[in-house]
């Protein structure tokens, strides 16, 4: 994780050094929520919530370096039988992503989609409490991942609006495969 936050550190004051020659950075602050819920009875049910802090680099009117953390839970409980114990598994997940944006709509429209892409390092840990028996956690697993995503800005004023988007990291799991996992997210930005 050191090395990630490193590297981003770095690509960031390359990025910025060359682009005080040209003009002024703006920043922007931003803060989202996403929240899920299935529910298949009151002994099967999965939910799903997750916070994002954010700080973005305009380095030109429609590009800037986005630095993001993000803390996401998920709890799924199951339960086959009624005779069976009930399954809770607590999943805990920390990204701390680096991604460059394109705005495709001029800074002061009222609606500026965009698109992203970068890399993410995950931090994962999973708990597994069952009924009446033993809880056990498994290994916490870590891993940089390539990460993606669209979403639409709509700017208020010059310095407030929301933002809604759709964010994805492609992540290793067991055996070397790779899973899509992806987060839909709305909140608010306000530029300094």
């Amino acid at each position: 994780m050191n090395r990630f936050l490193f590297a981003s550190l770095c690509a960031l004051m390359s990025v910025t050094a060359f682009s005080f020659s040209a003009h002024a950075i703006a920043i922007e602050l931003g803060a989202q929520y996403g929240h899920k819920t299935q529910t298949y009875d009151t002994n099967n049910y999965n939910e799903m919530e997750s916070m994002t802090g954010s700080m973005s680099f305009y380095l030109w009117e429609r590009i800037a370096l986005e630095l993001s953390y993000t803390d996401a839970q998920s709890v799924v409980v199951s339960k086959a039988y009624a005779s069976d114990p009930k399954r809770t598994t607590i999943q805990r997940s920390q990204i701390l992503g680096s991604d460059l944006i394109l705005i495709l709509a001029d800074k002061k429209a009222l609606f500026q989609p965009y698109i992203k892409g970068g890399l993410a390092q995950i931090n994962r840990k999973q708990t597994i409490k069952i009924e009446n028996q033993d809880t056990y956690e498994n290994e916490p697993d870590s891993a940089v991942a390539p990460s993606y995503g669209v979403g639409l800005k709509i700017s208020f004023t010059e310095t407030f609006g929301i933002k809604l988007s759709y964010d994805a990291w492609e992540t290793p799991i067991g055996g070397g495969s790779k899973t899509n996992d992806s987060a839909i997210r709305a909140g608010v930005t306000w530029m300094l």
